[in-house]
């Protein structure tokens, strides 16, 4: 007995000798600060992207389609040009064969040659009439007749010179080519195709620029104006946000949805946005006075000890050690995931959003990101 005796002493004394452990840090909590109503408080609509201007590009005539302009690609090969590569103004797209249409300018410039002759014989004819008519050697009925013949051929040569120009122009119209700076956003012919006229080849769109484009009912008119800066998101690029203007309001609802159509132009130069994009912005509310409120996470809301009414827990810090006091407050209308605070809170404090049901008044906290 005294051997185990002297063996708890023993284990007691090294236990004593143990380090004590290190102070709690406190018990871990996020926290979010408080913000205005007026600040984040408004209506979010949804948005499409579409580009600032969209033409459809279609032959004035038709044929066989004999060429599709021809671009280097990734590969350093050539291939034809597809949706998504960029043009300039003026650059051929496309071409139809070229055979039935030289063959026609030929013709007209034959006819119109013929035509020519036609008429500088009937010139003459009606020159010399004129004389013989003055002398006295002609009727003036004869004289009249060839002028006659004269002016018709003038006619036919008009008329040929016409057609000249009508299969010149239909000659160049077998060319396709790009009325504007753009990228190519669908094509729907290939080599060989048969175009017929007015068949669309090509759809060429201004991408430097695009229009976020969403509907707002009336009662929200009066928060959209002309000019007025948006700032755009989209889940393509979380984080990221795109600011425009507002460049157009439409001035009459649409008929089955009874929204008014707001455009919002936004400057693209980098080409991050593409047609077809959805896109989201927020319209904030006119400020007022039930507005202008701090407003609470829903999350950070408990009950009192009392049980009755609404209190967060408020971190403050001193000395580098934070601590939490449980403060009381009167809630406003509910605004979904948050709530504006008519008494109780001022805005930049910092609320309890995690772990405000293991608090008490005055705990010791660790704030962790």
């Amino acid at each position: 007995m005294g051997a185990a005796r002297i063996l708890l002493v023993c284990l007691l004394a090294a236990a004593c000798k143990k380090e004590a452990p290190a102070p709690s840090k406190g018990i871990a909590v996020k926290v979010a600060p408080i913000k205005r109503t007026s600040d984040v408080a408004g209506t979010r609509y949804s948005a499409q992207i579409v580009p600032n201007t969209q033409l459809n590009l279609a032959f004035k005539v038709g044929g066989y389609v004999e060429e599709i302009a021809q671009i280097e690609g990734v590969d350093k090969t050539k291939r034809n040009l597809q949706e998504g590569d960029r043009v300039t103004e003026g650059m051929e797209l496309a071409s139809l064969r070229k055979t039935d249409y030289a063959h026609k300018i030929a013709e007209a410039k034959a006819a119109l040659a013929q035509a020519s002759a036609i008429y500088r014989e009937a010139k003459k004819d009606a020159e010399r009439d004129a004389k013989l008519e003055k002398s006295g050697s002609l009727p003036g009925a004869v004289a009249d007749a060839s002028g006659g013949r004269r002016d018709s051929a003038g006619a036919a040569v008009e008329g040929a010179r016409v057609r000249v120009q009508q299969a010149q122009a239909a000659y160049a119209d077998t060319s396709l080519r790009a009325p504007m700076d753009g990228v190519v956003v669908k094509r729907t012919i290939e080599v060989g195709a048969l175009a017929a006229p007015g068949t669309v080849a090509f759809a060429i769109a201004d991408v430097d620029n695009v229009k976020a484009m969403f509907g707002v009912p009336d009662v929200f008119l009066d928060q959209i104006s002309l000019g007025a800066t948006h700032k755009v998101t989209t889940d393509a690029f979380p984080g990221t946000e795109f600011e425009g203007k507002v460049s157009r309001v439409a001035s009459a609802a649409d008929q089955r949805s009874r929204v008014f159509e707001v455009d919002i132009t936004i400057p693209n130069k980098d080409g991050k946005l593409k047609p077809g994009m959805v896109a989201s912005l927020k319209i904030k509310a006119a400020p007022s006075a039930e507005t202008d409120m701090p407003l609470v996470p829903l999350n950070a809301i408990v009950r009192p000890p009392s049980g009755k009414g609404y209190a967060v827990f408020v971190v403050e810090t001193q000395g580098g050690i934070s601590r939490v006091r449980h403060r009381e407050i009167e809630l406003g209308e509910y605004l979904g995931r948050v709530v504006p605070v008519k008494k109780g809170l001022e805005v930049d404090e910092n609320v309890v959003v995690q772990g405000a049901g293991l608090l008490s008044d005055g705990d010791r906290v660790e704030v962790i990101p």
